[in-house]
Formats: structure tokens, sequence, C-alpha cells
């Protein structure tokens, strides 16, 4: 080798060492990525549109659609050093599955990271992700479809006298063909319930199940005095479940027995649901002593007050025999 052609030769590797880009690190917890480009080797793969690929970094998790399926893995930094580990997905085929496959092996390679103001680069051993940050409304139905909207995916739609007439029960080991026994909702989702119920749940614990969704109530089975026999009827306003009444419940003791049911009736014709609550004490010897009936109206910021100028027949509203 010449020397002419040994100084062009140091001189392309000088130029290309100084070209090369090389990670800063950064913050990266709670970041949300669409992935716009994968380089592997010296070839360059742009995303065209329609094909999905994204990296959500959680606190030691990166999550997300791989065009086909969704994935996720343990991560972990040091200075400008990414490391991605134990990665798992789900297992659907579709004509990406090529750029899916491509996509995870660079990321499962991982070697170092640039967060910027313009996007997050992904180094890695044979290749290169290159991703533009999230909307706000992407980033804001992500959340809301992990969160809230995971919850209330658990409730069915209610039909026939279960979505109008709720009563508790007593023998919640022996519920048979009880209407209400609902789906259990994992504590893990009770932060998207108002903090008020959520506190006493995850402080004094009990079941809360899903039942179902009546008109824009969502109704659950919550902890009652003994055992989780009450109903109560929520509605999502500002992003969480907030409790509006809790409007049938039951309990005994000594033979004595406690018992509401609840219909929801627009009672006043105003276009609004309404509820009529009807309650006895029976004693041990299954004598009625008590008795009364009570209607909430619904006004128009959908909060319920009580009405004392409503008459009612007890016979139009019979309670169940629990």
């Amino acid at each position: 080798m010449n020397k002419l052609t040994f100084f062009f030769l140091l001189c392309f590797a000088i130029f290309f060492c100084a070209c090369k880009e090389e990670p800063i690190g950064g913050d990266i917890e709670n970041t949300y990525w669409n992935l716009t480009s994968i380089k592997q080797g010296t070839k360059v793969t742009n995303l065209s549109e329609g094909s999905e690929i994204s990296a959500i970094f959680s606190k030691a998790k990166v999550s997300g659609i791989s065009t086909c399926n969704r994935y996720s893995a343990d991560f972990s930094v040091e200075e400008t050093a990414l490391s991605v580990s134990s990665m798992i997905s789900t297992e659907r085929m579709c004509d990406a599955i090529n750029l899916e496959q491509a996509y995870l092996n660079l990321l499962s390679k991982a070697t170092g990271y640039s967060v910027k103001e313009t996007g997050l680069v992904v180094f890695a051993e044979g290749g290169q992700l290159d991703f533009s940050p999230m909307s706000n409304k992407e980033i804001a139905d992500i959340n809301y479809a992990e969160g809230v909207g995971k919850l209330i995916t658990q409730f069915p739609e209610m039909e026939g006298d279960a979505a109008t007439h709720f009563y508790p029960i007593v023998r919640v080991d022996r519920p048979g063909n009880y209407p209400y026994k609902g789906q259990l909702i994992d504590p893990s989702l009770y932060t998207y319930f108002d903090p008020e119920m959520s506190e006493i749940w995850n402080n004094t614990g009990g079941d809360v199940l899903a039942v179902g969704k009546s008109g824009d109530f969502f109704v659950c089975r919550i902890p009652g005095r003994y055992v989780s026999s009450d109903i109560a009827l929520f509605r999502l306003e500002n992003g969480v479940l907030k409790r509006k009444e809790t409007v049938a419940w039951a309990w005994c003791d000594e033979g004595w027995c406690n018992q509401q049911d609840a219909w929801l009736r627009d009672i006043n014709k105003d276009g609004r649901m309404d509820i009529v609550q009807h309650y006895t004490l029976t004693d041990d010897k299954g004598k009625i002593r008590e008795e009364r009936m009570t209607t909430l109206l619904q006004n128009d910021k959908g909060e319920f007050l009580t009405a004392d100028n409503i008459e009612l027949n007890m016979q139009d509203f019979k309670m169940a025999d629990i």
C-alpha cells in the first residue's frame, strides 16, 4: 500500500469516526415514543403509514405495539448505556411480521440511548432505532386504555329487571341465581375509583365486584357491614368512577335483619334516572318492625337529592326475598 492510499484510508476512518453518533443518555423513564426508522447495518427502513411500532418506558419496563403484537421487557440504564432483557410478546401473525422481528431483535440487543427534544435514538448491536415523541392525545388515549378504560370494560350492559331493581345478598358463599354476582376487580384498579372509596377498600379489605352498566351508571357490589353485599352506583367523571349512591344493602344481627332494595325510575319525567329505595327491618320472628320508602331525584348536575313530597305505592316496589 503506497503512502497516498494509506493517507486517504486514514482520513476516511477519521471522518467516519467523527461522524458516528455517540449515545448521550437522558431521562427515559415515563416517556412515550413512536418508531420512525430502523437501521440494520447500512440499510435504513422508514416506517410507512399504518405500521405502528411504539415504545413506552415506565419504571424498569418497556412495552408497546410492534406492528403485529404487544410486547414488554425489562430495561435498565446506567449513564448512557441501555440494557433490555426478558422480552415477551403475543404471537399473532400479520403481513408486517418481518418488520416486527427486526425491531424486537434490535431492541433486545440495545447497548445505548440518546433522549433528545426531537426524539429517541436506541443504539444496538448491528443497528439503530429512531423514535419520535408521541402526541399528547396519543399518550392520553394510552393512559385511558390502560387505566380507567381497562376497568370499565369489565362492566357488561345490563338488561331487564337486573338493570332497574337492585337488591343485596346475605350469603355471598351461596349466590345461586343471584343476578348481581359480578366480576372481581383487581385491587390495582382501585386507583381509578374516587379517592374516598379506594382508600376505604385499600385499608379495610373486602372484594369489589363489577356487576354491570345500567344507563350511565356503573354498578358495583362492594363491602358492606360484614361482606360484599352492598350495591353502589358509580358514574365516570373526570377520568375516575365516582360513587353516586349506595342503593341496596343488607345485614342481620341475632335474627333481626335490615334490608334495602332500590329501583331506577324516571319518577318526575324529566329525562333523568331517579332512585326509589324500599327499606324494612324485620325481627327474629320475621315480623316487619319498620318500613319506609325514599325517593332520590337526580338534578341537572347529576346529584341525588331526597324528595319529601312524592308518594309511591309500596306494592309497586316489592322487595326481593333474600
